[in-house]
């Protein structure tokens, strides 16, 4: 049966979660069972996502340790252990990538993946996605850059024990896989240049808990709208202001980023890159 793939590419801290839920939880639509494949991203950005791969071998190798009699008769566990076996063999064939996403789909006509990473991707990673399957289409969701970095940085400190916020403000604030992360412009052109115009489908964060931003993306997907709980928060991390000095050096450090949004959309933005991008020109 002929399937849509819909890759959501990012960003972090911009709702893919919450999205991804929404698509688990959808009649229509079949999530692979690990939240975060990491295929495209392991490969073509290996420098800051080989990682991944590494990580997802580390668990593997936890989960089959833990093993007893009881619990490898499980079927939840069975499931579990064949889904990353399954993704292990990605390494070797790129083919297995599309057996992995379609496995457990049934009569499912749309697959649904979500990677955050991929953002940072180039126009060979994207074609490497376009060539894969013959409909993809694909979800950028940004978020103020200010916000996202924050958001980022406090989803840090909440899960991190001796992770220090302000140490590492200023050590990530510059460096490349945090700015790839925010630069949508950079992003949004290299996926015209391997898909052409009419495969992306753009929307913010800061629009995203709304019917009308949800049903545009299940048009886009080509699936029936559900409403969603606009209520529940995925990952959600420790409340702390980003205080007046800090947001100017993150406005500073993202400028060129919030600029290039603007002329894209014409000045049609969220309240909040309005006034961010009003402080930049005062620089």
């Amino acid at each position: 049966m002929p399937k849509t793939l819909v890759l959501n590419i990012g960003t972090q801290k911009a709702g893919t979660t919450w999205l991804s839920d929404y698509m688990r939880a959808h009649g229509d639509v079949h999530v692979p069972p690990i939240k975060e494949v990491h295929y495209f991203d392991a490969r073509f950005v290996p420098k800051w996502c080989s990682k991944y791969e590494v990580e997802m071998l580390a668990k593997f190798k936890e989960e089959v340790q833990r093993l007893t009699l009881p619990s490898v008769a499980d079927p939840a566990m069975q499931h579990k252990l064949a889904a990353m076996l399954l993704r292990f063999r990605m390494v070797a064939n790129p083919q297995e990538y599309l057996r992995f996403i379609q496995w457990g789909a049934g009569q499912k006509r749309t697959l649904f993946e979500a990677t955050p990473d991929y953002m940072m991707l180039g126009a060979e990673g994207f074609s490497a996605m376009r060539t894969l399957h013959p409909d993809v289409r694909l979800i950028l969701l940004m978020r103020n850059p200010a916000d996202r970095f924050w958001s980022s940085l406090r989803f840090n400190m909440t899960h991190t024990s001796d992770f220090d916020i302000d140490v590492m403000f200023d050590r990530l604030i510059g460096r490349e896989d945090f700015r790839l992360l925010a630069d949508y412009e950079r992003t949004i052109q290299s996926v015209e240049a391997a898909f052409g115009t009419g495969k992306l489908h753009v929307e913010f964060y800061e629009r995203l808990f709304t019917p009308t931003a949800i049903k545009r993306i299940c048009d886009f997907a080509g699936i029936t709208y559900v409403e969603p709980d606009f209520e529940r928060r995925s990952n959600a991390s420790d409340f702390k202001v980003l205080s007046v000095g800090r947001r100017r050096q993150t406005l500073a450090a993202y400028a060129d980023i919030y600029l290039a949004i603007n002329e894209r959309f014409r000045g049609d933005l969220p309240e909040s890159w309005r006034a961010d991008i009003e402080t930049i020109r005062s620089f």
